[in-house]
């Protein structure tokens, strides 16, 4: 068995083989997967094929990877992510090369978000963002649901 401390390079990933995808929260995904071809290619083929992709909290990030030239794949969703509020609390702030509240506005996509540390999902046809941490359950279990919406139904799971 391969060693789950061993990640597989996103270059790898057949979008095909995947039914939906979940983007954890990760303070990382500011810095590492934001700007990523490879991941953007991968949700290029989820939007297309209107598979589910769930992202909390700092993994909206990643979202932003969905570029097409000079227009933002998401753009026309509703989404949320952390607050600037929340992010400010911060230690490293100040490092955090994106702010996910500010991008999904620029990308004139549609954000909003609750009280900090309050869960608060947004799901917008094949898309669900949770705010933060706390949104964590409610977000993957709705995740779930459009998954099984998809594929109980119409289609059978590539999995």
């Amino acid at each position: 068995m391969k060693s789950l401390a061993i990640p597989i390079s996103l270059q790898t990933i057949d979008p095909h083989r995947y039914s939906c995808l979940l983007i954890p929260h990760s303070p990382g995904a500011a810095f590492d997967l934001c700007g990523d071809k490879d991941l953007g290619q991968i949700l290029k083929n989820f939007i297309q094929e209107k598979k589910p992709i769930c992202a909390i909290g700092m993994g909206v990030a990643a979202l932003f990877s969905a570029d097409e030239g000079d227009k933002w794949s998401f753009s026309s969703y509703s989404l949320t992510a952390p607050s600037i509020f929340e992010m400010a609390r911060s230690p490293d702030f100040e490092t955090i090369p994106v702010i996910p509240e500010d991008l999904i506005k620029e990308k004139l996509a549609t954000y909003s978000c609750s009280e900090p540390d309050e869960v608060h999902v947004v799901i917008d046809r094949h898309l669900v963002t949770g705010q933060n941490e706390q949104s964590t359950i409610t977000a993957v279990q709705n995740l779930t649901l459009l998954h099984n919406q998809k594929y109980t139904k119409k289609e059978k799971s590539p999995h």
